[in-house]
């Protein structure tokens, strides 16, 4: 029989290093060469060598071992009753196909067996066999002292003549064999368990021969702090007051601003005839600049959804899930870096921005494909993690490159129109990357899901690799040089001290500085977005599929109305307006989830309650993005306008970070409540700003247009 033991520690820390402990939850095993010694063992260290990596049989009927903790739990141990062990083993095995038993394991405590599978495993070939054992009640909890043990028997006889037949086996070598593998083995199988650990003050850690007060409220996967929306009331109350006040002084909060230039929907623009290059082709630059949003949406989906609610589905906790979403947004809150990089080095030739766009897509499939490399991207989150850092300083290196190449190539009156087309291209890889590859993951895995977003990048690489920004510039650097003379910008190039100057200048103003503020408070309640896989798939029972075919597809389709519907709000009633309403309608919507757990059983409820709640923030999102180009001095607008976004950007991984703090502490109840409040806070820094004040005091508050 071969043992392996899926228990926790339920108060401190184990005796030692090789007992389980909810810090040492990965069980290893070990033995000699020949199975038959019996010596067969596991425990939790990975501190250990063996001969050759893997223990032999050298017959394939009627085999039947086992191996043991090296010694018995040392305390009481407990597993997360809602949870499933991950059992990950290797074997070899030369026999017959036709006959006999296949491989049997059997999990058992002491001599209580508690589960049973058979596998078919297929011969002559390295076979990984991965089983997930459903965890019931009465294997929660392991007192002092006992023994967990899994069996593994098999029963078929050696390879007949007819099978050695064959050339690969003669090769192979054709004798009977069942081998087994270690965790210290080179053939690039896991060998390792993986469970669901808790410590004696978790919910749910409980000894069944105690005592326990009932608790309906308890939570499986956050803190059990309790803040009583009565405490919260007096803000709400007054910040609906506040709203109310505002409203009826309207002209003076300048709430009725249309934030986009009417003028410009309303100009009759001639186009020039249809071309080769983005300059020349509306259709060309509507194309490019979507696919390149396409291609920035995907690994976002990716990561906010479907990788998160998979790592969630495998045990990891919020704060592990909040450290990966930080990395993952880091780069995109110093993006404002980029600027001058891809401002000062250029490659005219092929483009002012073609060539940066094309760097950074090709770093973003280097750095997807390098993800390939690691065997389990479980077992090391932090590995995957700083992976994923990498993968998205080329995905903000694309995105603020992209960014340079509209505001480079689109004519004023295009602006806004084409803006929302990126914005809803985005949402459209979002959807790829979360509800299409969450969908298909259990049939694909992990490691296939981030397989399939390499041709999907590689085809979007293909539409700015044949695309030209101007006349005269070529596709390749091998390409031979256009007898069109290209030509050169014809505003100055401006010394690196006066774009400082003039950045100095746009920050003085005070609307300026309070879209800082605003920028930098409007992702504090995206604490929740590590928390809400943990509350559908761990406590609601939702499955990984429902909640990524959910939150990666109808909640981002959600989105999109959202932004749609702001925006025509927002040019007939005014974007402050929208804006201050909408944020007022997203933290009630919050506060109404918080007070309503009694409903979170039904599916309809929460459901409709996470789509209004998206539709709202959508509304205040599309606004604030119009409200921060309103407040940008034209004259340093790549530069003033990314800052505004990198802020947003930090805002979230400060958001990301409060997860832990709160999650440990807080109910989910007081969670939503929480986010409420902070909601909150974009109405009193939107309010106070003013969207013509830039226009007054600022010279030249234009967005540069391309030179013909």
């Amino acid at each position: 029989m071969l043992t392996t033991i899926f228990t926790a520690v339920a108060s401190g820390k184990a005796a030692d290093d090789q007992q389980p402990s909810p810090e040492n939850d990965t069980l290893y095993l070990w033995g000699d060469a020949s199975l038959a010694s019996g010596t067969c063992f596991t425990h939790f260290s990975s501190d250990e060598t063996t001969e050759f990596g893997f223990g032999e049989f050298d017959e394939t009927e009627n085999i039947d071992f086992s191996c043991s903790l090296s010694e018995p739990l040392s305390q009481e141990m407990f597993l997360n009753s809602e949870g499933s062990i991950s059992l990950r083993l290797g074997f070899l095995i030369q026999s017959t196909e036709n006959s006999g038993d296949d491989l049997v394991l059997s999990f058992s405590k002491d001599s209580e067996l508690l589960a049973q599978k058979e596998f078919i495993v297929p011969t002559f070939s390295n076979e990984q066999i991965n089983w997930e054992i459903e965890l019931s009640e009465n294997m929660s909890y392991w007192e002092e002292g006992s023994l967990p043990v899994l069996q593994v028997q098999f029963n078929k006889p050696g390879p007949t003549t007819l099978e050695c037949l064959d050339p690969s086996k003669i090769i192979g070598g054709c004798d009977p064999k069942f081998r087994m593998y270690y965790s210290d083995n080179t053939d690039g199988l896991t060998v390792e368990g993986l469970f669901p650990i808790l410590n004696s003050s978790d919910p749910g850690a409980i000894n069944p021969n105690q005592p326990v007060e009932e608790d309906d409220s308890v939570a499986l996967s956050v803190g059990e702090g309790e803040i009583t929306v009565l405490l919260f009331s007096p803000w709400l109350i007054g910040i609906i007051l506040f709203v109310g006040f505002v409203t009826l002084r309207s002209d003076r909060f300048q709430l009725g601003v249309v934030l986009e230039e009417e003028s410009m929907d309303a100009e009759v623009v001639e186009n020039p005839p249809e071309g080769n290059t983005l300059e020349d082709s509306y259709r060309a630059r509507v194309l490019t600049l979507c696919a390149l949003y396409v291609a920035q949406g995907i690994p976002w989906g990716f990561i906010t959804v479907t990788f998160v609610t998979f790592l969630a589905g495998e045990g990891v906790g919020a704060g592990e899930l909040a450290l990966l979403l930080t990395l993952g947004t880091l780069p995109w809150s110093l993006k404002f870096l980029w600027g001058p990089v891809i401002d000062r080095f250029q490659y005219p030739k092929m483009g002012r921005r073609r060539p940066w766009v094309l760097i950074a897509q090709i770093g973003m499939i280097i750095s997807l494909s390098a993800m390939l490399l690691i065997p389990d991207p479980t077992s090391d989150l932090t590995l995957i993690a700083s992976m994923f850092l990498v993968y998205n300083i080329f995905t903000s290196l694309q995105d603020v490159s992209t960014d340079a190449l509209a505001v480079d190539v689109l004519k004023p009156h295009e602006l806004e129109k084409v803006n929302s087309y990126m914005f809803t291209a985005k949402a459209v890889g979002g959807i790829i990357g979360g509800a299409g590859l969450g969908t298909i993951i259990g049939f694909v895995g992990i490691k296939g899901a981030i397989f399939l977003q390499i041709p999907i990048l590689i085809i979007i690489m293909l539409v700015p690799l044949f695309m030209t920004e101007r006349p005269g510039e070529k596709r390749f650097p091998w390409s031979e040089d256009s007898d069109v003379q290209l030509v050169e910008d014809i505003d100055e190039k401006r010394d690196i001290k006066d774009i400082i100057s003039d950045v100095k200048t746009a920050f003085t103003l005070r609307s300026a500085q309070l879209g800082i503020g605003l920028s930098l408070v409007m992702s504090l309640s995206f604490f929740l977005i590590p928390v809400l896989p943990l509350l559908f798939v761990r406590e609601l029972g939702w499955s990984e599929e429902q909640f990524n075919a959910t939150k990666g597809g109808l909640i981002l389709v959600v989105t999109m109305v959202g932004y749609m519907i702001g925006g025509q709000l927002g040019k007939r009633y005014g974007g402050k307006l929208v804006i201050i309403y909408s944020a007022l309608a997203a933290a009630l919507l919050n506060s109404v989830w918080g007070v309503t757990e009694f409903m979170w059983s039904s599916e309809l409820f929460m459901m409709s309650i996470w789509c209004l709640h998206t539709i709202a923030w959508a509304m205040v999102a599309i606004n604030t993005y119009s409200l921060m180009m309103r407040i940008t001095w034209g004259k340093v607008g790549g530069t003033q306008f990314t800052g505004y976004m990198a802020m947003m950007n930090l805002s979230a991984i400060i958001g990301y970070q409060l997860t832990d703090s709160l999650a440990t502490r807080f109910d989910y109840p007081t969670l939503f409540l929480i986010a409420g409040l902070l909601e909150t806070f974009v109405i009193l820094v939107a309010v106070m700003i003013d969207p013509d004040e830039t226009n007054r005091l600022l010279p030249n508050n234009q967005l540069p247009q391309p030179q013909p």
